[in-house]
């Protein structure tokens, strides 16, 4: 989408900037109500509108007033922000034609809410979907990165520098790119990132996602390729269109490719190569213009040696390459995730968790994550489900113990930029209390309660800080 922001402080429109881009959105910026009606005069693609109430000159209420009517309206939604909030401006806004009104400084949660929305409205006022695809996966134009902490979100420097590479990627349409890593850790985030990229096109564009492993080796062609009429006994009578028609202009995602069948690694190396192919029963060839990104979780080298996968593939397919370490190797996201995580399922399942207690923390970090990011969302699920507090404890958690004390530390395993677990552990319980500390305005028995700790243990924690 192309979302402009009217906002008279610099250092909030650059941060909105950096959230939108790796939301895969393209964002213009005015620092004035007079300058964004300028830009929309300028830009008439305009899909969002975000603006301040509280601007010099005209204030956002001003300028919402000023729009109605306006031929640049159309075709867009508008939403505030203030740091200033009261009923009055509320209802001032809504009444005026606001889609929604935020409070400030915008919190992630409720930005990719109010996208996710905003993407669904804008997919229904424009919908023209190609009717020749009906059946096939449609494209996907929205899409979840975490909440962003510093320029590229809470994710460890390696993963910043993963992150850096899959932008780089999305420049060149034309290069292959193999994700490996184990399960969970987070491969097709990467590829929607390779996919949308930070340009604007990257949203219009279809993503399609197979699941290799699921693929019936006999329905591996009609699958990727579509078929024809009368192709075989209990097709579809008009034929059928493949996922490389879905994904025509776009990306086609194949996770797990390591399960291909050998016998049909063939076919898809042809694909890549020239570029085009022919439909189950047809005589027809067809023009393919498709980026192919594949993730897996083995070695698909180790697989090339055991005679299990096709070396000219495997060469085609891995001219990018991205490995994505296990979340055990990136220990310093652990608290950032599982607070994002908390915070977004307890909102959806109506409960009250909004922080995590120091006690938790350590076993969240002291927990060897198997199952990776994935795993990790599902144990805080099943903790929301299970209970109901402000603050999550040790006693909300339901993990395995035999995975406790078993981080990378421990086993010897390369951390980013921390000597070992108990120095991870001490950094993350000391985020949560200086965030605690911030929240309540450096109110010690406030950020007391928050961490669901008595002062006495506040002030522990705050003599080791020291």
């Amino acid at each position: 989408m192309n979302i402009l922001v009217i906002d008279d402080d610099k250092d909030s429109r650059e941060s909105m900037s950096t959230i939108l881009g790796l939301l895969g959105h393209t964002m213009l910026e005015a620092g004035s109500a007079e300058e964004g009606l300028e830009r929309l005069r300028q830009v008439p693609s305009i899909n969002l509108l975000l603006s301040d109430i509280k601007m010099p000159g005209k204030s956002g209420i001003d300028f919402l007033r000023e729009l109605r009517g306006c031929r640049e309206a159309d075709g867009f939604d508008v939403v505030l922000f203030t740091g200033f909030a009261t009923v009055e401006t509320a209802v001032d806004a809504l009444r005026l034609g606001a889609y929604d009104y935020l409070l400030k400084p915008v919190g992630m949660n409720d930005l990719v809410d109010l996208l996710d929305r905003v993407g669904k409205r804008t997919e229904i006022r424009n919908r023209n979907m190609d009717s020749a695809l009906s059946g096939a996966i449609q494209p996907t134009s929205l899409y979840r990165l975490p909440e962003v902490q510093d320029r590229l979100g809470f994710f460890s420097k390696s993963m910043h520098q993963k992150m850096e590479q899959a932008i780089k990627f999305h420049e060149d349409r034309g290069l292959s790119v193999l994700i490996q890593g184990e399960t969970g850790v987070g491969k097709e985030l990467m590829a929607k990132l390779i996919h949308h990229g930070l340009q604007e096109g990257g949203c219009h564009l279809p993503f399609i996602d197979i699941n290799c492993a699921a693929i019936m080796p006999s329905l591996f062609e009609s699958e990727l390729f579509g078929y024809e009429h009368g192709a075989f006994t209990g097709g579809l009578k008009r034929g059928q269109l493949g996922k490389f028609d879905a994904a025509r202009g776009g990306t086609l995602f194949l996770d797990e490719v390591a399960e291909i069948p050998l016998e049909k690694q063939g076919i898809l190396l042809r694909v890549l190569q020239e570029k085009e192919f022919y439909r189950v029963g047809g005589t027809q060839k067809i023009k393919t213009d498709v980026r192919i990104i594949c993730a897996t979780n083995v070695s698909l080298e180790d697989a090339v040696k055991a005679g299990n996968f096709r070396k000219d593939l495997y060469y085609r397919l891995k001219v990018g390459m991205l490995y994505l370490p296990p979340l055990r190797q990136r220990l310093e996201e652990i608290i950032p995730l599982s607070l994002y995580f908390l915070r977004e399922l307890s909102r959806q399942k109506g409960k009250r968790f909004q922080n995590i207690s120091p006690e938790a923390a350590k076993e969240l970090v002291s927990y060897s994550w198997p199952g990776n990011v994935r795993e990790l969302r599902n144990a805080i699920e099943l903790a929301v489900f299970m209970h109901d507090a402000e603050v999550l404890t040790g006693e909300h958690l339901h993990l395995d113990d035999a995975e406790m004390g078993e981080a990378a530390a421990f086993r010897g395993e390369k951390i980013d930029g921390v000597e070992g677990l108990g120095d991870v552990i001490n950094n993350q319980v000391n985020n949560l209390v200086q965030r605690a500390l911030e929240d309540c305005g450096g109110n010690k028995t406030a950020a007391a309660e928050k961490l669901g700790i008595s002062r006495r243990k506040l002030y522990r924690l705050l003599e080791k800080v020291k």
